[in-house]
């Protein structure tokens, strides 16, 4: 289990910029180094970013929400161990061991590899018939894609 969570967090340093004026004058090209579990550093007046990849972010994302959810299960425990404690029935036992049995068996939530198809509303009606409109992911020309 420590492991297979060690894993999921293996994210490493990856390029940094001092400045947006930095990071902008790259251009494009500024975050082709970003790939899979590499974190870059984006310094700026206001603060500091850190840039992820997609598919990153939504396995961080995914093991924050497991947190918050283990700890709203903790604090179900923890209240049916104060009422077995103020009332020690059979009843209020059951109570402790199906919370308890609950928070054992919750799932791990899914985390996003792809994003759905783009469906912009009233298309027809503000898009000249010459125009080129791509709404399938996959087929719309990356730069970064190219760049590898």
């Amino acid at each position: 289990m420590i492991e297979k969570i060690k894993e999921k967090l293996s994210l490493t340093s990856g390029p940094s910029w001092k400045s947006f004026e930095q990071f902008r004058s790259e251009g494009a090209k500024a975050l082709s180094p970003v790939q899979k579990g590499k974190v870059a550093i984006l310094q700026t007046k206001t603060g500091q970013y850190r840039i992820l990849e997609e598919s990153d972010f939504q396995r961080l994302y995914g093991l924050a929400r497991d947190v918050e959810r283990i700890q709203g299960g903790l604090r179900m425990v923890y209240k049916a161990v104060r009422a077995v404690k103020k009332n020690q029935d059979e009843e209020t036992m059951e109570v402790l061991m199906e919370s308890i049995n609950l928070l054992g068996n919750f799932p791990e939530l899914p985390t996003r590899s792809t994003w759905d198809d783009l469906t912009p509303e009233d298309l027809d009606s503000t898009v000249d018939d010459d125009d080129e409109v791509i709404l399938t992911p996959e087929d719309i020309e990356s730069p970064l894609v190219e760049a590898n």
